[in-house]
Order: structure tokens, then C-alpha cells, then sequence
């Protein structure tokens, strides 16, 4: 099975990636969704026992993915953050985006961005529901389809569970809209019903599977 796969969306050349990122080569944008960057800390501070090093796992599967790519801008679709800001979250992620100046880098504010300072970060701010031809960049998919635009998106953290395999993330394919699958390793899922999973496309962090 590939590591990478090349679909077309809208007419549009992409690459869907199986550390769970998508390319757009006209771009050269790397986007990723559900960052939740801090979650560990967040949890640890409420008093609940979860191992360290989540921030900086995924981190490091992100500069993987730019090295991999070359790309010359990263976008996140929404939930930049978990929660609050934590002074080593905010350390690291100043880290990363000192190692990548060159990369241009925005965010789509999600609903757990409530703390999100775009200044702060050092990246742009974009709205919900930005267009660039042929796509409709959200955190949140839209509550109805349009066929004028393909919608790119994230938020509900798609899996599919496989019988004797268990959950496994996905890009869940749909005629006008692609769902990524959450960026961040501790996450949970939005279990998709096989019958509606269609062609969609599994991924483990080392290859893909793409539904019949």
C-alpha cells in the first residue's frame, strides 16, 4: 500500500498524504486539520494522568510532512489549539515556526481556538469559509453541500472501523466535500458507517487504503 496517493477534487490535482496531511501542488500548501496542540497539557493540568510529548511528536511528524513536500505554506483547518495556552506548548510551537520562517503559514480558528492569538503565533488568520478556486476552506464542514465548490475541512476527526483491525483515521470522501482526519496522534474519532465511507481513504501514519 502507498504512503501517498494522488486523487483529483473538483477538477483539482491533490495528494493525500498517510501521516494524515493533504498536498495541493498548484499551491504548494501542505494543510492539516485538528492540530490540538497543548491537549496533554490541558488534561494534565485538570489533574488527569496522560504520558508527555504529545506537542512534540506531532511537531515533529509536521516538519517530516514540509521536508517531505517542499511546501511553501502550511495551513491548519481549525483547532490550532486544545485549550488554553501553555507556556511549553507555546515554547515549542515558537521553536517550529522559527525552523520554518520561510514557510508561509495560516490558520482556520476552530472551536476549541477560543485562546488562538494569530499575532502570537506568527501565522495569519483565516476566516471560515475562505474561497481559492476550486475550494472552500472551513474547520467545520458546511451545513449543506454546494456544488459550485469543494469544501476542505476537518473537525469531526473521521475513522472507520474495520472488523479485527479497530479504528483507523481517514480521509472520508464525500462529491463535494473532504473531511481530513485529525492531525494530532491523541485524539479520538467520529466512527463513519461503512456505508457511507464510499471511496474514501484510510491512513495509519505509514500507508493509505483507499475504499472500493
Amino acid at each position: 500500500m502507498p504512503d501517498t496517493l494522488d486523487l483529483t477534487l473538483a477538477g483539482e490535482p491533490v495528494r493525500v498524504l498517510a501521516d494524515r496531511a493533504l498536498y495541493w501542488p498548484a499551491r504548494a500548501r501542505l494543510l492539516i486539520a485538528d492540530l490540538h496542540l497543548g491537549k496533554g497539557d490541558t488534561f494534565r493540568a485538570a489533574g488527569i494522568a496522560v504520558p508527555s510529548g504529545g506537542t512534540a511528536h506531532d511537531l515533529a511528524r509536521l516538519d517530516a510532512l514540509l521536508a517531505l513536500t517542499s511546501a511553501s505554506s502550511l495551513w491548519i483547518l481549525g483547532d490550532f489549539l486544545h485549550a488554553r495556552r501553555h507556556a511549553a506548548v507555546d515554547a515549542a510551537w515558537r521553536a517550529f515556526r522559527e525552523a520554518h520562517r520561510e514557510v508561509a503559514m495560516a490558520v482556520v480558528p476552530g472551536n476549541h481556538d477560543r485562546a488562538f492569538d494569530a499575532a502570537a503565533a506568527g501565522v495569519e488568520r483565516v476566516p471560515e469559509g475562505f474561497l481559492e478556486a476550486p475550494f472552500e476552506f472551513r474547520h467545520a464542514p458546511p451545513a449543506r453541500e454546494r456544488p459550485d465548490r469543494h469544501v476542505l475541512c476537518g473537525h469531526l476527526h473521521p475513522v472507520l472501523r474495520l472488523p479485527g483491525t479497530g479504528r483507523h483515521p481517514m480521509f472520508w470522501l464525500r462529491p463535494s466535500i473532504t473531511v481530513l482526519p485529525a492531525f494530532s496522534a491523541f485524539t479520538g474519532g467520529h466512527p463513519v458507517p461503512r456505508a457511507d465511507s464510499g471511496s474514501s481513504v484510510l491512513c495509519d501514519g505509514r500507508q493509505l487504503l483507499r475504499m472500493p
